[in-house]
């Protein structure tokens, strides 16, 4: 291995690591206010909602709410209906693969 790549994934390692632990360190020993606690469990959702949502709806660099178009949208909102009734992430993942499956293959 190169020293320069070593040295390349060890400041990669370096930069990725820090910004978690001094926040870490520094919050350590301090109680958290109740309402700052509530609001930043909301983070990790919106996250996520962003990046499924910015997904669904670009299609073609584009915003595409067509669903003839756009593969991803029904099965996206077979996914949801499928989680809603079964509570099951099994089941939502097995019918969000069939659906995007079919969609690309038939369409």
């Amino acid at each position: 291995m190169n020293s320069n790549l070593l040295g390349l994934i060890l400041g990669m390692a370096v930069v990725t690591y820090f910004p978690r632990f001094i926040p870490m360190l520094v919050l350590s020993n301090r109680q958290i206010p109740k309402k700052l606690a509530k609001w930043m469990s909301f983070i990790p959702v919106s996250i996520f909602a962003a990046l499924v949502f910015s997904d669904v709806f670009f299609w073609n660099s584009e915003v595409n709410v067509n669903p003839i178009e756009n593969v991803k949208l029904l099965p996206t909102v077979l996914v949801f209906y499928i989680a809603y009734k079964t509570q099951s992430l099994l089941w939502s993942m097995v019918f969000g693969i069939i659906g995007i499956s079919f969609m690309i293959w038939f369409f």
